[in-house]
């Protein structure tokens, strides 16, 4: 199958990848950074063929798959080329707009039936320090413009704590590229579910319960990362999916989405989720660790969905994800020469395990066991470097498999979690017994 894919959010490498392992034909477009030069992601990886623009090939790929792997730069263009019969595996505008402009997704829910926590938007971080300065309780701080930067969420403990942060980014004269929401803070267990969609409506017995760690340190100190690393399991039942992601199904394809939706959530201690926010469309490093639970080929089962038909077969094993990145992660993720050309050892053994991101074949120096001679192997080419994954029957025997395979991979001061998957074990006993997460076992630690 001749398969596009179109990537302006630097996350393809792996799809890329492994389509080309399954012996598709793959032809992969990133767009030019800001300085009008291309990312280097993949270059040396012969199992695909990186392209300048995407226009020029959509004739190549009609008969085949093309995969949108954002929901931002292209849907608009490529909501038009559906109207002629191109089967993109893609957001809609419409259904981007229920994660990008935040206010429109809590509308959403409420016409659903979903109760949300209250929150207010604002139009510069000024006019929410105002209000921040007012209120008797901490506020979650997000922003809601286009191509947004999830790692500025901020969580604030209270008030004080609120407008420092606002402070602190106006004095570093941060502009944001649209409104901003101040959400009502709820006391709970976060957790996320999500869906895959046709024009039919959900995939049945596929949804994936998830718990995601954003910070970058353990024991959820430090930075927020957006991502760190993800528990996640598919199930064939979920009562956060019955509760939060079916009322939705109706609106999402009168929207015209197709792909993934996940609502991430705050369980409180009666039972009740709160919504907190839409994502619609492949999420990192989620995305990643669904595809080490899908079984079969990589691709066919999308270009199936497309067309009504449901052929995903995923494992209903525990999976779990870790992030591997080097400096300035997470503070930048502009590819730096410094990132680029820093040698990664030990790759190789566990390549099945290995979802690459900022990752070429270059030159780097190698041990024969006598001396070192120079060789070719992989490098980096970013601060976010890889995802590695692991599945199995309880949350400790996938992580400890992920964190054998992690521990593997060299990469000079390399920055990666030691802790994801630990605290649900004090969450998963008290989500069973709200009804939640019932088929997810944490198991013991080897």
């Amino acid at each position: 199958m001749n398969i596009l894919i179109i990537d302006p959010d630097n996350s393809g490498l792996d799809f890329a990848w492994r389509c080309g392992l399954a012996g598709h034909r793959v032809k992969w477009f990133q767009p030019p950074n800001k300085q009008g030069k291309f990312p280097l992601d993949g270059i040396g990886f012969e199992e695909f063929e990186k392209v300048e623009a995407w226009i020029p090939h959509m004739k190549w790929a009609k008969q085949g798959l093309i995969v949108n792997l954002f929901n931002t730069k292209y849907t608009r263009e490529l909501d038009e080329w559906k109207k002629h019969g191109f089967p993109i595996f893609s957001p809609s505008v419409k259904s981007a707009a229920l994660e990008i402009k935040r206010g429109e997704g809590m509308r959403a829910f409420e016409q659903a039936g979903i109760e949300v926590p209250h929150y207010q938007t604002f139009d510069s971080l000024k006019a929410a320090e105002q209000f921040a300065r007012k209120q008797s309780q901490g506020y979650v701080f997000k922003t809601l413009g286009d191509e947004e930067d999830k790692s500025l969420s901020y969580v604030a403990s209270d008030p004080a704590d609120l407008v420092a942060r606002l402070q602190h980014w106006q004095k570093l004269g941060l502009k944001l590229k649209g409104p901003c929401m101040l959400q009502e803070k709820i006391d709970g267990i976060e957790m996320g579910v999500a869906g895959w969609i046709g024009p039919s409506g959900f995939l049945p017995d596929c949804w994936n319960e998830n718990f995601e760690f954003k910070k970058l340190m353990p024991g959820d100190h430090g930075p927020n990362t957006g991502e760190q690393g993800t528990v996640e399991q598919y199930v064939k039942q979920s009562l956060l999916a019955e509760r939060v992601l079916a009322p939705l199904e109706d609106e999402l394809r009168k929207r015209g989405h197709i792909g993934d939706v996940d609502i991430n959530v705050i369980i409180d201690r009666s039972g009740t989720p709160w919504p907190l926010e839409f994502t619609c469309r492949f999420g990192w490093p989620d995305w990643w660790i669904r595809l080490s639970a899908h079984r079969g080929d990589p691709a066919e089962w999308m270009r199936d969905l497309l067309q009504d038909r449901h052929s995903l077969k995923p494992s209903y094993d525990v999976a779990v994800g870790v992030v591997l990145s080097q400096p300035e992660y997470p503070y930048s993720d502009d590819a730096p020469p410094e990132t680029q050309g820093v040698p990664i050892w030990g790759m190789e053994k566990v390549l099945d395990q290995v979802h690459p991101v900022g990752v070429m074949i270059g030159q780097r120096p190698e041990f024969d066991g006598k001396k070192v001679v120079d060789g070719k192997g992989y490098v980096t080419t970013r601060e976010y470097v890889m995802c590695v994954t692991a599945l199995g029957k309880t949350v400790c025997a996938a992580a400890a498999k992920c964190y054998d395979a992690a521990d593997q991979i060299k990469i000079p001061n390399k920055i990666v979690r030691d802790d994801i998957g630990e605290r649900l074990e004090q969450q998963l006993p008290e989500l069973h017994r709200l009804g939640y997460a019932k088929s997810m076992d944490y198991g013991s630690a080897p």
